[in-house]
């Protein structure tokens, strides 16, 4: 990696934050950023790179949260980014060899980091649907994809079908809409943790404990 590019250019410091971005892409940007602060260090651009990699740590949180506890997860990934990238700076300032990034904390820090975009993501989401006449018609469908095989496609035709029937009896389609894609997203970072338990029991949890209706 090339520091002159780093520094005089936003690429790769670009938003990349997705409705909890893929494990993989975390890892890549993660990655990228060490070997960054390593590089940029070692060649005696730390307060620089300083700069820079403060700015890119803001692509890693939820700027839509909104709620209380989307941002204290954000606050979270700040500090775990930040950690991240002082050891990598640490790294270009003690070490003359090619920078690269320790396999085993750049995991660690992946899943920290993507545990926490989705656990934002859900409290984000889950406030457009919870404050709606339409959460209680919504609550079922998300506590099935945790308990049944029910597949994406199916999960996104019953949201379907609740607008639709809002709209039929004259509901306000802006309010409808806002709510049927909250419940998608709500769904989407669902689906996206069926493969980790523990993190798919938080969220039911987070869903049962912040019902209103």
């Amino acid at each position: 990696m090339r520091i002159k590019h780093l520094i005089f250019l936003p690429v790769p410091f670009i938003s990349f934050y997705l409705n909890a971005a893929s494990l993989d892409e975390i890892n890549q940007k993660l990655d990228e950023g060490y070997r960054y602060a390593c590089n940029a260090t070692q060649t005696g651009n730390a307060e620089a790179a300083s700069l820079a990699l403060e700015n890119y740590r803001t692509k890693f949180i939820n700027s839509a949260s909104r709620s209380g506890f989307s941002e204290i997860m954000n606050v979270e990934i700040n500090k775990v980014v930040a950690e991240f990238f002082r050891k990598g700076m640490i790294q270009g300032n003690t070490s003359t060899g090619a920078c690269e990034t320790p396999a085993e904390l750049l995991l660690q820090t992946s899943q920290a980091v993507y545990s926490r975009q989705s656990k934002s993501a859900l409290a984000s989401a889950l406030d457009g649907v919870r404050f709606t006449e339409y959460a209680a018609q919504a609550y079922p469908i998300f506590y099935s994809i945790q308990s049944t095989g029910i597949s994406e496609d199916e999960v996104i035709e019953q949201i379907n079908k609740i607008g639709n029937n809002a709209i039929i009896n004259n509901q306000n389609a802006i309010d409808v809409s806002n709510a049927t894609n909250a419940m998608k997203e709500v769904a989407k970072v669902l689906f996206s943790a069926r493969s980790d338990p523990e993190l798919m029991k938080f969220m039911m949890d987070y869903i049962n404990n912040h019902k209103l209706h």
